[in-house]
């Protein structure tokens, strides 16, 4: 079954849009060369005094997720200097389909 990762970043002050360009960074790389990634998004509230910065991960299961955190180099120290807290939900996705077009 599908894994979600919701991750919700309260940046420090000043460091909301270096932390949402290495975001995308992070997530272009899982997305491309991570095998069981399926989707990689970083979002931000549609509010502008809103500073948190989110980001939703979709994995194909708890297998995929321990081959990428295993893969060597693989960090969050780097979050420390841009990021005052976070909160880190996993979940079971019941239901993720395809949009109609």
């Amino acid at each position: 079954m599908p894994l979600g990762i919701y991750i919700e970043y309260q940046p420090r002050p000043g460091c909301r849009e270096r932390l949402i360009d290495r975001l995308r960074e992070e997530a272009e790389s899982c997305i491309r060369d991570d095998d069981g990634c399926l989707r990689m998004e970083v979002a931000v509230p549609e509010t502008g005094d809103d500073p948190r910065v989110l980001l939703i991960e979709l994995w194909r299961d708890r297998a995929a997720l321990n081959a990428h955190s295993a893969k060597p180099g693989h960090s969050h120290a780097w979050q420390d200097a841009l990021v005052e807290s976070k909160r880190v939900s996993a979940c079971t996705v019941l239901a993720s389909p395809e949009p109609v077009r």
